[in-house]
């Protein structure tokens, strides 16, 4: 891929911003409804609410807030979508990489399927864990299976938790245990 910085339109935000096929997103000069001039400027990000580490910034138009995950904008403005797939997989499975040659369209299955990522959730599904309740005790779990069981939680949050894209779950925190425990 070329290193040449390449800037469209966002659609349904012309005239106002725009993002890059780099991943960088940017405010464009212009006078606001008070006739006060704003110099346009590259946006800083914030990880999206959902906690699961996407990248997003707040782009507002006519006094509104609209709060857009950057992959899909890159994706949306430089990708062609003809099968008309739902969501973006990050080819390198690095979600704050989004270079529009790291995305590609395609459906919620392939997504879910993509990469290391079930080999990873196997291998963090049967090791050890401690839960750890308020008070600081610890419990110890042979698996991540057996403790949500046991508790009734869920594991994809126990696994967020795990990998430090949550603190706590219903008021559980999360450490992985040694094998040698087991």
């Amino acid at each position: 891929m070329s290193s040449t910085e390449v800037w469209k339109d966002i659609e349904g935000f012309e005239g106002l911003y725009q993002v890059s096929n780099l991943g960088r997103v940017r405010s464009l000069d212009r006078v606001d409804a008070n006739k006060h001039y704003r110099k346009g400027r590259v946006i800083a990000y914030s990880m999206s609410s959902s906690g699961l580490g996407y990248r997003q910034v707040s782009l507002w138009r006519d006094g509104k807030r609209d709060n857009r995950l950057v992959h899909r904008l890159v994706a949306s403005t430089f990708l062609d979508n003809q099968d008309n797939l739902p969501q973006v997989n990050h080819k390198d499975e690095n979600k704050e990489n989004n270079t529009v040659s790291n995305l590609e369209w395609c459906s919620a299955l392939y997504n879910v399927m993509y990469g290391t990522r079930n080999e990873r959730m196997a291998k963090t599904e049967g090791s050890p864990v401690y839960v750890i309740v308020n008070s600081g005790h610890r419990y110890f779990f042979r698996s991540i299976k057996m403790a949500s069981e046991l508790l009734g939680l869920d594991r994809r949050a126990m696994h967020r938790c795990l990998h430090d894209k949550r603190k706590t779950h219903h008021g559980f925190s999360f450490e992985q245990a040694s094998e040698a425990y087991v």
